[in-house]
C-alpha cells in the first residue's frame, strides 16, 4: 500500500499562488521603502535649504536678494513636492496592505491543504496499521493450525 493524496494538484496550486503573492507582496515593500527613503529625503532637502536661507541672512555684510528668492521659491516648491510624495506613500501603503491580505489569504489556503495532506497521512498510517496487524494475526493463525513452527 502506498499513500496517495487525492488533493495533490490543488496542493501544488495553493503553494504556487502563496509564493507569487509573497514575491508581489515583497516587491511592493520594497517599492514602498523605497517611496518612503524619498519623502524622507525631500524634508532633509528642505531642512538643508532652510539652514542655507537662515545663514544668509544672518551674514553681517548682507544678503544676495536674489539667492534668498531662489531659496523661498525652492522652499515653496520642495513644501508641494513633499504632500505630492506623501499622497504617493499614502497610496503605497494600501497597494502593500492589499497584497498583504492576498498573501494572508494564499497561506490559509496552502495551509488548509497541508493539514489536510497530514490528516489524510495520518488516517492512511492508522489503516496500514491495522491492515499489518490483521496480516499478522491471520499469519500467526495458520502457524497454531498447522501445528505451529
Amino acid at each position: 500500500m502506498k499513500f496517495k493524496f487525492s488533493y495533490e494538484k490543488l496542493e501544488e496550486y495553493y503553494k504556487q499562488q502563496e509564493q507569487i503573492a509573497s514575491r508581489d507582496y515583497n516587491e511592493s515593500m520594497a517599492h514602498l521603502d523605497n517611496e518612503k527613503q524619498r519623502y524622507q529625503n525631500m524634508f532633509e532637502e528642505l531642512d538643508v535649504a532652510a539652514e542655507d536661507g537662515a545663514a544668509l541672512r544672518a551674514r553681517p555684510e548682507g544678503a544676495p536678494i536674489a539667492r534668498l528668492v531662489q531659496i523661498d521659491d525652492y522652499i515653496d516648491g520642495q513644501k508641494i513636492n513633499i504632500a505630492r510624495q506623501r499622497e504617493i506613500v499614502i497610496n503605497h501603503t494600501h497597494i502593500v496592505e492589499q497584497k498583504q491580505e492576498i498573501l494572508i489569504a494564499a497561506t490559509k489556503e496552502s495551509k488548509t491543504y497541508e493539514k489536510l495532506r497530514e490528516n489524510q497521512f495520518t488516517a492512511f498510517k492508522q489503516k496500514l496499521k491495522k491492515h499489518e496487524a490483521k496480516v499478522n494475526d491471520e499469519l500467526v493463525v495458520t502457524r497454531f493450525r498447522r501445528g505451529g513452527s
